[in-house]
């Protein structure tokens, strides 16, 4: 499915009925990485997943840098062109970042926040540049430069499964050049969310895998011990792409607490 929202096409997935989770994939995916999550929840919620705008399926509307704040606000417009909400957000990766800024943004918009192999804290000086530096390659010979760095590690090292590796490519090549170097430079220059954790006050679990190598999960017990009340799965054999290369024990975590359990039930 797709809508206009904020000047531009969004593509979506939107199934099931109930308590909505939205799920924001990271960088540089698209909503097919959550595949595994809308098979498994959209006979007991609705469940809601947008290709980030020039990610995906959604149009690219320009090559300037796209902060996470404008991500956030495209998944508000969303909201509000589907009628959904509060909600329960699960934010993978740059989905975290994206997530943590709609929190701040639309804390009435919130019902719980599910935080995936993602931290608070902003890139150090030589990150930004190197991810200003892969951008203007990404501008000068195209998408594939991200596909071919970045698809080898979302798994567990060592991973087999050769199906599932080919699967995590064919989910990032849709992605335009203009909506990769855009969050490329967005994610260079987004900011610090560490002051925000201390006044989260929803239900929040953090989640990780063990063999994240993108994101360590020290991040993620970072991330627990600093929001009240969160609680935090590690989850083995398990690389950056925890919720597709381990989706059972994924799907277990989201509902083994009661963040996914509608207030009146």
């Amino acid at each position: 499915m797709t809508t206009v929202v904020n000047g531009f096409t969004m593509a979506y997935t939107d199934e099931g009925r109930g308590l909505p989770l939205v799920f924001v994939h990271g960088f540089p995916l698209a909503r097919g990485a959550w595949e595994r999550q809308v098979e498994a929840f959209r006979s007991t919620h609705r469940v809601i997943a947008p290709d980030l705008r020039g990610l995906g399926e959604s149009e690219a509307p320009g090559a300037a840098p796209v902060a996470m704040d404008r991500y956030a606000a495209d998944v508000r417009a969303l909201l509000a062109r589907l009628g959904a909400g509060p909600a329960v957000l699960i934010g993978h990766s740059m989905g975290g970042y994206v997530v943590l800024a709609f929190a701040r943004l639309f804390p009435e918009l919130l019902r719980g926040l599910v935080l995936v192999a993602t931290k608070a804290g902003p890139d150090t000086p030589e990150g930004a540049a190197g991810r200003r530096a892969t951008a203007d390659q990404v501008r000068a010979m195209g998408s594939q430069v991200v596909v071919d760095a970045m698809a080898p590690k979302m798994l567990a090292a060592g991973n087999p499964d050769a199906p599932l590796a080919a699967r995590v490519r064919a989910i990032m090549e849709p992605s335009k050049p203009e909506g990769v170097s855009a969050a490329l430079l967005g994610l260079a220059d987004r900011p610090d969310s560490n002051p925000l954790l201390a006044g989260i006050r929803v239900p929040t679990l953090v989640v990780s895998g063990t063999s994240d190598a993108l994101i360590p999960h020290a991040e993620s017990e970072k991330l627990a011990g600093a929001i009240p009340g969160a609680i935090l799965r590690l989850i083995p054999n398990a690389g950056h792409l925890v919720a597709l290369e381990q989706a059972d024990e994924f799907n277990a975590a989201l509902h083994s607490v009661s963040i996914t359990t509608p207030p009146d039930a």
